[in-house]
């Protein structure tokens, strides 16, 4: 049986799980990739694989749990972030433009994101999908109020959701693609910003 590194059991198994999340996190930044291993995590914690499979049961399911323990946080600032008294389209462009930033910038939640997610298991992927729910109830939000407000197209709020989506992910690629997406990143946001404008507002 493993050290007890707490006072109690339950401390304990809670410390070494976010031991395990950090090393995850640790290893992806430093390789630029999510294609890490178990045994590369248990090393990193000071663990045995057997002791890993008594908190995750795969690699996918580290991860997973990872997005899922950091993401929503994210997103709740990325969301606080966006200035008050935005007109409904300007607001939808903010969101996209700076979930684009943050995936350029972040050298872990947008390596999963945009590089390692597409390779995970459907229901790793189902649980990173649901980290989002936070961004796509707002964008839904605000979609809506400019439909009220007549500045937004009236169709299907669940359709505009992955047309917004679709733009936003192939941004994402098309900066994670670029062999200098500092110098690139600029003009990636300014096409962006006219496709939803045009292709959204009236």
């Amino acid at each position: 049986m493993p050290r007890i590194r707490a006072e109690t059991i339950a401390e304990h198994r809670a410390l070494t799980r976010s031991q395990v999340l950090e090393a995850a996190k640790e290893l992806i930044a430093d390789l630029g990739s999510a294609e890490i291993t178990l045994g590369e995590i248990a090393s990193a914690v000071g663990i045995g694989r057997t002791t890993l499979y008594e908190y995750f049961a795969d690699r996918d399911d580290v991860i997973a749990s990872l997005v899922e323990d950091q993401l929503p946080g994210v997103v709740r600032e990325l969301i606080a972030s966006v200035p008050e008294g935005l007109t409904a389209p300007e607001h939808l462009v903010e969101v996209a433009q700076r979930t684009i930033r943050f995936v350029a910038t972040d050298r872990v939640l947008g390596v999963i994101l945009h590089r390692g997610a597409g390779s995970l298991t459907p229901s790793a992927q189902q649980r990173i999908r649901t980290a989002h729910v936070d961004l796509l109830a707002e964008v839904a939000e605000v979609y809506d109020r400019g439909v009220e407000e007549g500045t937004l197209r009236d169709i299907p709020v669940s359709l505009a959701g992955r047309f917004f989506q679709d733009a936003v992910m192939s941004a994402a690629r098309a900066v994670i693609a670029s062999p200098d997406p500092d110098t690139d990143l600029d003009e990636i946001l300014a096409a962006l910003r006219t496709f939803l404008l045009h292709g959204l507002s009236h």
